[in-house]
């Protein structure tokens, strides 16, 4: 049903928008604090917008207890502000003047000078969807902030916004998109920023409407985003890539880890990223997918194998003797052993042990002379007692 009520309020705008060749610039030296004379261009930059970002909007009339002031209002916003607007409308009645506001709304509000409060371009938060004007802004006050909606104060009283996100670059993107499709000579930044080549341009669209609306986009890069004639998006960045267009009238995405092929006839080829990960190579040296490999496998020459199996532990070159005998080294605490062990070295390399270690040794420690004496001694001791 949203689409539906989406779509109609835009078909009634574009069936009003008068055949004139004003500007939007002209429109706002008439010093009316109205977006009168703008419904063309206003009603394609809506319909694009919606088309450029689907979900942003839902519209939030027809509605009971909303009555819209005027044809011009539309009646778009986020869904969080939509749903403020209802719980307000559920205890008093909303009289709402303006809405959702598209740049060139706010381009002829603002340079108009009849309307002292409207933001700047760019910045107002009409464009982002959470704002409303409601002009018995007195009777609603109460329902509109107990729903979660904030007053603007007595500087601005008619203005509400409404729990919502910061879409405002989408509008100004919008506008940039739709000049760009219209005037392929002429292209400027599509980067969200209302900067002077947005605002002399904005100054210098017809009132009518541009030639080619709606949905249209032109193929290009926006950083590493790859926008096609669709106008689906994707980010470069996830392939560890970057737009170009060089060389190619379509944009796409290329890496320095893809290597065009030069015979007669390109082939696809996969390759290894630094992350990890598999990526198809285009025959042109694009990008064109990146996958993981799955867990205990590894990359290696563009195919995802099994990781090679560790090398045998070794025994650091013991003779087996000592090595089967749990010889620790030298820094190590003997494991099992007399304090008083032996000393045993192979090559550079001491190792300490106990006499389990030593069968057929090649010395014997003095220690194990004394302990002879002392047997003999006790010997000699027994027989005299006897």
């Amino acid at each position: 049903m949203s689409s539906i009520r989406i779509a109609l309020p835009l078909a009634c705008l574009l069936v009003s928008a008068p055949a004139s060749a004003q500007t939007v610039r002209e429109i706002a030296a008439r010093g009316a604090c109205s977006t009168s004379g703008i419904e063309g261009i206003s009603a394609q930059l809506t319909e694009a917008q919606i088309c450029m970002y689907p979900g942003a909007f839902v519209a939030f009339a027809p509605h009971g207890g909303i009555t819209l002031t005027s044809s011009r209002v539309h009646p778009l916003l986020q869904a969080s502000a939509r749903d403020a607007l209802w719980a307000a409308s559920a205890r008093t009645s909303l009289q709402i003047t303006s809405a959702f506001r598209t740049l060139a709304d706010q381009y002829v509000l603002y340079h108009s000078g009849a309307c002292g409060l409207a933001a700047t371009p760019g910045r107002s938060n009409h464009q982002t969807g959470r704002a409303v004007d409601v002009s018995n802004y007195s009777a609603a006050r109460s329902a509109l902030t107990g729903a979660g909606c904030t007053w603007l104060g007595s500087s601005d009283p008619v203005h509400f916004d409404c729990p919502g996100s910061d879409r405002r670059p989408d509008a100004v993107r919008t506008f940039q998109r739709l000049w760009n499709l219209n005037h392929s000579g002429d292209r400027i930044a599509e980067d969200g920023a209302y900067g002077p080549q947005t605002e002399d341009r904005l100054g210098r669209t017809p009132a009518s409407g541009f030639a080619l609306g709606g949905c249209g986009c032109s193929a290009h890069c926006e950083g590493t985003v790859i926008v096609g004639d669709d106008c689906a998006r994707g980010d470069c960045a996830a392939f560890g890539a970057l737009c170009s267009t060089a060389g190619t009238a379509a944009p796409r995405c290329v890496s320095v880890f893809c290597v065009a092929d030069s015979t007669e006839t390109p082939r696809a080829h996969d390759v290894c990223l630094p992350d990890g990960r598999v990526a198809t190579c285009t025959g042109e040296g694009a990008v064109a997918d990146a996958r993981d490999c799955t867990p205990g496998e590894m990359c290696a020459a563009g195919v995802c194998m099994g990781a090679p199996p560790p090398p045998p532990e070794q025994d650091a070159g013991l003779p087996p003797m000592l090595a089967d005998a749990g010889v620790v080294g030298e820094d190590a605490e003997p494991v099992g052993v007399d304090a008083e062990g032996f000393d045993y070295t192979h090559g550079s390399r001491a190792l300490t042990g106990g006499c389990a270690a030593v069968a057929g040794t090649r010395g014997a420690s003095s220690s194990w002379l004394a302990l002879l004496g002392l047997g003999l001694i006790a010997l000699r001791l027994r027989r005299r007692r006897r």
